[in-house]
């Protein structure tokens, strides 16, 4: 049964992003806004933990070795479903992230997009697929990821502006927390100029194909793996025959229900 409707497969098709007004629950959104509070302190109080720390820009890599929550994110049963739809049932898991942007930073020439293959153009094909989660508001000039419509079917890069929001046409992810963004690998896009006086955040997960390899540093510990009972979390982990059968899509509730 089909999970998307044909005005969100045709504009996620022309466009390389979509937007998913009300992804999470209230109950949802305050769950994994405690896991990430949780992991984040942790990343913080350990600087051997991997990530990012720059004044600009803070990393939290694999967020869901930390917190159960915010593994049972992978398989979300409202939002990935449609990135299965959209990518196919071969899916894999390539990354995740807890990205935060501080307030009061600026990106310069910041514009990229993240699905590298040096000389291969594949305007119809689609490899990967970003999941956003908007875990606090992101008002106007609050950092927002800014995306460039259609750049996904583009032979080339298209400019790279000195100021994000400054590229012609593009567009600001400026959402309600619970809010959710799908965007395609070759979609241009960079993070916005936070400017506000709130901390950016996000939960990002990255989907590809399980013929593909999950990425270097991002590879499911033993401890994440024997969490994966079902044979789509194996699937999704990296730890089936990239070559062999499909997983069935079987999702549990992301919350766990109590007495």
């Amino acid at each position: 049964m089909a999970v998307l409707t044909e005005e969100q497969q045709y504009f996620f098709d022309a466009q390389g992003y979509l937007v998913i007004p009300d992804a999470l629950t209230a109950e949802e959104l305050a769950a994994v806004r405690v896991a990430a509070d949780a992991a984040e302190a942790e990343w913080r109080e350990n600087p051997e933990k991997p990530g990012v720390r720059r004044h600009d820009l803070e990393q939290v890599q694999n967020p869901m070795e930390y917190d159960p929550v915010l593994y049972r994110m992978l398989e979300h049963p409202r939002i990935f479903p449609i990135v299965r739809e959209l990518l196919g049932e071969d899916i894999m898991m390539l990354d995740h992230d807890y990205f935060i942007t501080p307030p009061h930073t600026k990106i310069i020439k910041g514009w990229h997009y993240d699905e590298g293959f040096p000389g291969v153009y594949h305007p119809r094909s689609c490899l990967m697929i970003k999941v956003f989660y908007v875990l606090d508001d992101i008002p106007h000039n609050g950092g927002g990821t800014v995306i460039l419509p259609g750049s996904h079917r583009f032979p080339y890069k298209p400019i790279n502006t000195e100021v994000p929001e400054d590229m012609p046409a593009s567009v600001r992810m400026c959402l309600p927390a619970g809010a959710a963004y799908l965007m395609a690998g070759r979609t241009y896009h960079c993070v916005g100029n936070n400017l506000s006086e709130i901390p950016r955040r996000l939960m990002i997960y990255t989907y590809g194909h399980k013929w593909m390899k999950v990425w270097n540093t991002y590879e499911p510990s033993e401890a994440l793996a024997a969490q994966a009972k079902t044979p789509l979390s194996r699937q999704l982990l990296g730890l089936t025959d990239p070559y062999g059968p499909n997983a069935p899509l079987e999702l549990a509730p992301l919350l766990e229900v109590s007495g």
